[in-house]
């Protein structure tokens, strides 16, 4: 996602601690002394939404505080000590103790601020997309599933799966011939039986392959309806909204863009992958973003699972991919699965007698 611009907060790293911190540590330069970051603000609805974050903010302005009355302590100890004696020993002691420990902290402290302005980023886009749908004149109910929807995307899967797991779990996948009992058992589920909406060639559109994919409209209509989308989403910056087609044959969609796209077309509800299998069952066709085949976690590719059944006494999944055309079906397991998903799924159920216009 693009950065939005934040700022930042010095007043909870005063410049008298940062002075200190370098006349204490002789060592340390006043250029250092300024590295030390100030934590990222995170506004009042971001603050209540976002727990976690708040708390690791919490814990770090705490951290600064005692490392503030260690360092006054200090001070108060080691102004005068004789060279060469005892005490100068443990306040040299303190002084590496404390370097070590005003590193570790800063450390910290930039690791916050990442989370925070990649929070901060998500946030804002998410404000921009409600606006969006209220301007639009979407119903309440449509709205609020809209928000309840965006604001349940998250991490699924497996967070200690490495590159070569993934791409060996997709060369299984793709290299899978079926068997007969394996093709029976998932044909006696329910699901999409129709065939894709074509095959995805040397453009990042697979988001817009499994849309057309998994509410049975044509390609066109649905490459239409996101263009539209992007044009008007002032969460894009001025070159993609000047340029839709060309920003999501590059780039694709997010995935709260994925969600308000499905919503556009009829209900959409974000699912956890322990609910993929009832969410199924129940006739509800999930998109899911994956890490590819090539096992880049810093890339994604969309995909849609159309049916779930058992074989050999695990659970199995059958899937829509972009990438293999409209006709050709794979087939893979829960663990295959768990292996190469990035996020929650996104469900979709048609909405009938209403199609609601996305943009005019």
């Amino acid at each position: 996602m693009t950065p939005l611009s934040n700022k930042l907060c010095l007043s909870d790293w005063p410049l008298a601690f940062a002075v200190m911190i370098a006349f204490v540590f002789g060592l340390l330069t006043q250029a250092s002394a300024q590295q030390i970051p100030a934590l990222t603000v995170l506004p009042p609805d971001l603050a209540a939404s976002d727990v976690a974050l708040t708390t690791q903010r919490t814990e770090l302005t705490q951290e600064r505080t005692a490392l503030h009355g260690k360092i006054n302590d200090m001070n108060a100890r080691c102004v005068a000590v004789v060279e060469g004696s005892a005490a100068e020993a443990v306040c040299k002691r303190d002084q590496a103790e404390l370097a070590v420990a005003l590193n570790v902290h800063i450390q910290k402290s930039n690791d916050f601020n990442d989370d925070a302005r990649s929070a901060l980023t998500t946030h804002q886009m998410l404000k921009k997309m409600d606006e969006l749908a209220n301007k639009l004149g979407w119903s309440p109910d449509k709205q609020a599933r809209l928000h309840n929807a965006l604001h349940k995307l998250d991490f699924d899967g497996d967070p200690n799966v490495t590159g070569e797991q993934i791409r060996h779990a997709w060369q299984n996948v793709l290299n899978r011939n079926p068997d007969a009992d394996l093709v029976r058992e998932a044909s006696q589920g329910s699901g999409l039986g129709f065939p894709g909406a074509g095959t995805q060639t040397v453009h990042n559109d697979c988001t817009i392959f499994a849309l057309a994919n998994v509410t049975g409209r044509p390609y066109g209509e649905v490459g239409a309806t996101a263009t539209e989308l992007i044009r008007e989403g002032e969460w894009r910056n001025a070159n993609d909204r000047a340029n839709p087609q060309a920003s999501i044959e590059s780039n694709g969609l997010r995935g709260g863009e994925v969600v308000m796209l499905a919503e556009s077309f009829g209900q959409a509800e974000v699912v956890p992958s322990t609910d993929f299998v009832k969410t199924l069952n129940e006739g509800r066709p999930i998109m899911l973003n994956v890490v590819p085949p090539t096992g880049n976690v810093n890339s994604g590719h969309e995909v849609v699972l159309t049916k779930t059944f058992q074989h050999g006494g695990e659970t199995w999944f059958v899937m829509m991919d972009s990438n293999q055309g409209p006709q050709r079906r794979l087939f893979l397991s829960s663990k295959e699965l768990n292996t190469v998903l990035q996020e929650n799924g996104v469900a979709y159920r048609p909405e009938s007698g209403t199609t609601p216009a996305l943009l005019r």
